[in-house]
């Protein structure tokens, strides 16, 4: 398997469509899934309302998803798995600044996969399956192709500050956690973590995926 193929046109592009608008003022008394599927739909209605003008204006979008969408997901809880052992060494400073770029890159880098992949997504929700009054549950989902095998996700989700937040999400068994921990840390290893966070912050990190030309 392609793994970075793969994680920029089915996982990030999707998830991002699907995901980043799933802990919108939810309350941890709902059922996750339930907040997940309602605010994915919002967020895809907010794309195709203003798909023009955001194509045209990538850094408007870049800021309706930092506004709106992004604090919904516990960053803070995803820099430091992400980081794994590297974070207990790194300064407040360092820690703050990885935070902030990791989030900014992966935001530049997959808005316009977004805009790109927004009407071809469609999902299946599975029912929850999570203890009551559990705070920390697993929402998974399908993402529906036409002429392809469905691509299973994995949600997961915690309580925090009275939202349902996202902290990982697993695409057909791989933890975009993991798989960024993995390549992060090589680096940091080889560079230092302040020539990561350089690169992060320069926008230089991440591949590009390319356009798919459509909408």
């Amino acid at each position: 398997m392609n793994y970075r193929k793969l994680l920029s046109r089915f996982i990030v592009a999707p998830v991002l469509a699907l995901g980043l608008g799933a802990a919108a003022q939810a309350a941890p008394t709902q059922p996750a899934d339930q907040v997940i599927k309602t605010a994915t739909e919002d967020f895809q209605a907010l794309i195709q309302q203003n798909h023009e003008q955001y194509r045209k204006d990538l850094e408007s979008f870049y800021k309706v998803v930092d506004d709106k969408v992004v604090p919904h997901f516990d960053s803070r809880a995803i820099a430091q798995l992400v980081l794994g052992r590297n974070w207990r060494g790194a300064s407040a400073e360092q820690r703050d600044r990885f935070e902030a770029a990791f989030k900014d890159s992966l935001i530049r880098t997959y808005a316009r996969a977004m805009l790109d992949y927004h009407d071809s997504i469609k999902a299946e929700w599975a029912p929850l399956r999570a203890a009551e009054g559990a705070d920390d549950v697993t929402v998974n989902a399908k993402i529906l192709r036409e002429n392809a095998p469905p691509i299973a996700l994995a949600f997961s989700v915690h309580a925090k500050e009275d939202q349902w937040k996202i902290y990982d999400i697993s695409v057909e068994g791989l933890s975009l956690i993991t798989n960024f921990r993995s390549q992060i840390n090589v680096e940091v290893k080889a560079k230092g973590l302040d020539a990561v966070i350089k690169k992060l912050e320069d926008d230089t990190y991440f591949e590009k995926p390319a356009s798919s030309g459509t909408g």
